[in-house]
């Protein structure tokens, strides 16, 4: 039986697993400072959490804003029989772009204004996969 499943798909489905296993993460590590009353409760009060850990909320805040518009340009560039080696390096480009957007954020480097960079850049990723569809349907 053949697969129907592409590198790009594959870069989809990874960014899909990892929102939640950075939710996850960000959840354990404030429960453990706020304490298993907090967060096991409603959390109607918000404890000071150190900046570090704010800033691996925030970064999962903008993975989850990001992660629709990467899936459904994968989804639909499958879809229309897009995939060349284009599409693979800026699908996977995309996934190490966020992963290094991640560990920049939570330790809170701003050398050269490396976050805005890395998410611009796993922008263009978005938007060269789009491209790459749109050429195709010139064709």
């Amino acid at each position: 039986m053949q697969t129907l499943m592409t590198p790009e798909l594959y870069a989809a489905l990874f960014i899909c697993v990892l929102a939640p296993f950075h939710a996850v993460l960000v959840a354990t590590i404030k429960g453990h400072l706020a304490g298993l009353a907090w967060g096991s409760g409603n959390r109607d009060t918000t404890p000071d959490f150190p900046a570090w850990v704010d800033r691996l909320s925030r970064a999962h805040l903008n993975l989850l804003e990001n992660l629709p518009t990467f899936v459904g340009v994968i989804l639909i560039a499958h879809v229309a029989g897009v995939h060349d080696q284009l599409t693979v390096w800026a699908a996977w480009l995309f996934v190490a772009a966020r992963l290094v957007y991640i560990v920049i954020y939570g330790l809170g480097i701003t050398f050269l204004s490396i976050r805005t960079l890395l998410f611009f850049f796993s922008l263009g990723c978005v938007f060269t996969i789009a491209l790459r569809v749109f050429q195709s349907a010139s064709m």
